[in-house]
């Protein structure tokens, strides 16, 4: 059933026994109250029948037959003393068959409380009567009305009540139907709202509440929760980005409450977890058993006071060797006592900068080198004023092969710095292979020259490459650069682009020269490599050559090895993608 029918059916029988209850009051209050007037009456006959009795005794004889005659005659009079016995009858009975009346009701109540009345049938008339006793002195007069139609009509209550009363209630039924209509569609409508809530399928357009205070009420539950479940789904939504982020996070990240309990802690920092532990654990709060965190326990410790969120958390930082791995601890203490952890693996970064160190050094070095040479020639051309015109051409020659030298280091240190550290600033574009390497045969044909070498290019027709131009420049012009200063006299150095698959380009560059070491193989791509001491500065190289073709082949999404041709010299294998 409906909350309106329960509603309706509940006031209905409610108003329906208030009903019978205040109809039946009013009856019996009716009732009594013709029963009062009755009574009345009947004492004012009792009350006369006494002021008679009240008269001499030698009277008494014409007294009794002149009360007859002021009594109606439908008025039965009997005159009983304190013994029962009855003294005087006006219905004709002979005093001796009318018995013993002291076992009458209403005699009994006449001689208990002064006055009584009662409705039974007379067992001398085998009639009902009315009869009200009344005692005077030593003696109980009673009267009596023939309880006949006429008394029993006067004694039934009014009926305009009744009839009024049954005719309202109709009214206040459809009064009621009209009320608990508009409640119950305002319950009703609630009931639907909380309904599709739990289901989380609110309707709010289909959703109606009438206009009274209840529905009032009920518009605005909705509109608080429709506020409510905008800023929930806005807090699932930035706590889904929040969880996607810790959990792609480069870092290991974990949430701890106040007591220590792991709330949330991604991959990683399980993976870093179960380095710095003793023995792999599924489980987070292991951790701090390891005596690695006992700075991080011992700062908790002293910070374990809860605060304000205005005021600033307490941050703490250090670092832990475990496993062959340095890590950055990182403790952030929340305003409720919960905290974060973070671990960070920051072996790679004491890797970089040590890398960029030596690399420093190795610049500063490979730069006092050709400073120094352009220095002291010149320093000899200017300080020797007898120098020879041949001599002073040669220092001059020098000065400008060290500063060619000199630039060269610059630039390949500012491209090998770029390629690094902001690969993103490198524009792209679509790179023609076949019109990248007939520009570097061009430019270096006069070195392939007078080293006797042959150059040969197989690639496939129409080869583009999405991607740099100067980078893939830089590839070529290293790797042919380097053949023709170190593969020897009449070498042959070989472009094949040897497979086109997919998104990736296969390319070969060989040479038929001296080749190189096996141990030296692996270290050939690192800056500032020597094979062999002095080789580079002899031959004009900046050492920087096969560093910078690997870092560009990386930016174009490749990779590149280095391997001794069998029948003799160098290979590079590398493969660049034909799409950013």
């Amino acid at each position: 059933m409906s909350y309106k029918s329960k509603l309706l059916i509940n006031f209905t029988a409610l108003f329906a026994v208030f009903t019978l209850l205040l109809v039946a009051f009013q009856y019996n209050r009716e009732r009594q109250y013709r029963r009062l007037l009755l009574e009345e009456r009947l004492r004012c006959y009792a009350n006369l029948v006494a002021a008679r009795q009240g008269q001499p005794a030698d009277s008494l004889s014409h007294s009794l037959p002149a009360l007859d005659r002021l009594l109606p005659p439908e008025v039965r009079l009997t005159i009983v003393g304190r013994d029962g016995t009855v003294r005087h009858e006006t219905s004709g009975h002979t005093l001796e068959t009318m018995g013993n009346h002291l076992g009458r009701p209403e005699v009994q109540q006449a001689l208990m409380k002064g006055e009584g009345s009662d409705t039974r049938e007379s067992t001398t008339e085998h009639r009902p009567y009315f009869y009200f006793a009344k005692a005077f002195g030593n003696e109980v007069v009673r009267v009596a009305l023939p309880y006949d139609d006429t008394v029993r009509s006067f004694m039934q209550a009014d009926r305009v009540f009744l009839w009024f009363v049954f005719m309202l209630f109709p009214v206040m039924l459809v009064l009621l139907i009209y009320i608990s209509d508009r409640f119950g569609k305002a319950v009703t409508g609630l009931k639907s709202f909380m309904r599709s809530a739990d289901r989380g399928l609110v309707d709010y357009d289909h959703i109606d509440f009438p206009h009274s205070e209840l529905g009032d009420i009920g518009r605005g539950i909705m509109t608080k929760y429709r506020e409510l479940e905008a800023s929930n789904r806005l807090i699932n939504t930035e706590r889904e980005r929040l969880l996607r982020h810790f959990h792609n996070f480069g870092q290991g990240i974990a949430i701890f409450s106040p007591e220590r309990e792991c709330i949330y802690a991604n991959p990683r920092f399980m993976q870093y977890a179960n380095v710095v532990l003793d023995r792999p654990t599924a489980n987070p709060n292991a951790l701090w058993q390891s005596e690695s965190l006992a700075p991080a326990v011992e700062f908790l410790q002293l910070n374990s006071d809860t605060r304000q969120p205005s005021e600033q958390a307490p941050l703490f930082r250090y670092s832990l060797s475990a496993g062959g791995t340095t890590f950055g601890v990182q403790v952030l203490i929340y305003a409720d006592g919960g905290f974060e952890l973070t671990l960070t693996d920051i072996t790679a970064e004491q890797q970089q900068r040590e890398l960029k160190q030596q690399m420093s050094n190795n610049i500063t070095h490979e730069l006092r080198t050709p400073v120094s040479s352009i220095r002291g020639y010149l320093e000899t051309v200017l300080n020797c004023q007898g120098l020879p015109e041949g001599r002073k051409q040669h220092f001059l020659r020098q000065a400008l092969a060290q500063s060619v030298r000199l630039t060269d280091l610059i630039r390949d240190v500012a491209l090998i710095t770029k390629t690094d550290q902001a690969p993103q600033l490198i524009a792209r574009e679509e790179v023609d292979i076949e019109q990248v390497i007939g520009e570097v045969r061009d430019e270096l044909h006069t070195a392939l020259d007078e080293a006797h070498m042959s150059f040969t290019v197989q690639l496939p027709e129409g080869l583009v490459v999405a991607g740099n131009y100067s980078l893939i420049y830089a590839i070529f012009r290293n790797l042919v650069e380097n053949a023709a200063r170190y593969a020897g006299q009449g070498a042959e150095v070989c472009i094949h682009c040897y497979n086109v698959s997919g998104e990736m380009a296969y390319f070969s560059f060989s040479d038929t020269g001296r080749g190189v070491p096996e141990e030296h193989l692996p270290h050939l791509f690192e800056r500032f490599y020597r094979v062999s001491e002095g080789r580079t500065r002899d031959c004009g190289g900046t050492g920087l050559g096969l560093s910078i073709v690997r870092n560009a082949v990386r930016f174009h999404g490749g990779d590149i090895s280095v391997r001794n041709r069998q029948q003799g010299g160098l290979e590079f294998l590398f493969t660049l993608r034909l799409k950013a």
